[in-house]
């Protein structure tokens, strides 16, 4: 009789039998496990088909964020050290338990020193660890809800998944100019989340200039101080887009 312990009853609960069934009978006829006994190919098939389907779960979790570069890993970041990145503090970030600390972020940096790639690389982290994230500019959130009249299900709808996804990240806060129907929609999305569940912004600005842009004031404050009470990460003025239109130069000029 195979012993099964509770993690891989857990496995077996989640499972696609069909998909189990395929790995099962690939790893019987495999060469690999012709003296594996029975109990040992049919756990590894269980480990395998594990795997894959978190796999999946995190493919469909980075597709369904809409982030603008749905492949961005802090692993990958290019002269951190001479851009002013603290690594270690954005992988404390990255690994955070959102559901369990679900404090707010602003990354802050001038125009063109990577802060969407970077937003973008700790939204594909909280996917990988099994949240769920939404991504967005500013401009086309508020933008997505201004098409749909309050009292419209659709409104309603769009405006429960952002108030219910794990982590939202809102980039370029406040590069463009909203009205009041967007600081409102705005409002009612991080009041909703405060303390509850996570909000990631990333701008070139900061909160002072943000009560000075809300078209109302009184309003602002009160959105402000919830955006802003949470971490906040500094990143260096070193001018990415320069580098990289640089260095793509020189690439066209090693290629003639």
């Amino acid at each position: 009789m195979i012993d099964i312990d509770e993690t891989t009853r857990r496995k077996l609960r989640s499972l696609r039998l069909s998909r189990f069934a395929e790995n099962f009978f690939d790893l019987v006829t495999s060469d690999d496990y012709a003296d594996a006994l029975p109990e040992e190919v049919f756990l590894r098939a269980v480990d395998v088909t594990d795997q894959q389907r978190r796999e999946r779960n995190i493919a469909k979790a980075i597709t369904q964020a809409h982030f603008r570069y749905p492949r961005a890993s802090l692993g990958e970041l290019i002269n951190a050290a001479v851009r002013g990145i603290n690594e270690r503090q954005l992988k404390r970030v990255a690994a955070t338990n959102w559901r369990e600390n679900p404090a707010n972020v602003h990354l802050f940096a001038p125009a063109g020193a990577g802060k969407t790639y970077i937003a973008c690389a700790i939204g594909v982290a909280a996917c990988q660890a099994g949240f769920s994230v939404a991504y967005s500019r500013l401009d086309q959130l508020v933008g997505k809800l201004a098409v749909y009249s309050p009292t419209d299900q659709r409104y309603a709808d769009a405006m429960k998944k952002m108030m219910n996804v794990d982590v939202l990240i809102i980039d370029d806060f406040l590069t463009l100019s909203i009205d009041q129907r967007g600081q409102e929609d705005l409002t009612k999305v991080v009041i909703d989340r405060d303390g509850r569940l996570p909000t990631i912004i990333s701008s070139q600005s900061s909160a002072s200039y943000w009560v000075e842009v809300l078209p109302n004031r009184v309003g602002a404050d009160s959105l402000v101080s919830r955006l802003n009470n949470g971490r906040r990460v500094q990143i260096g003025d070193y001018d990415m887009r320069r580098h990289l239109a640089q260095a793509d130069r020189e690439n066209v000029g090693h290629d003639g």
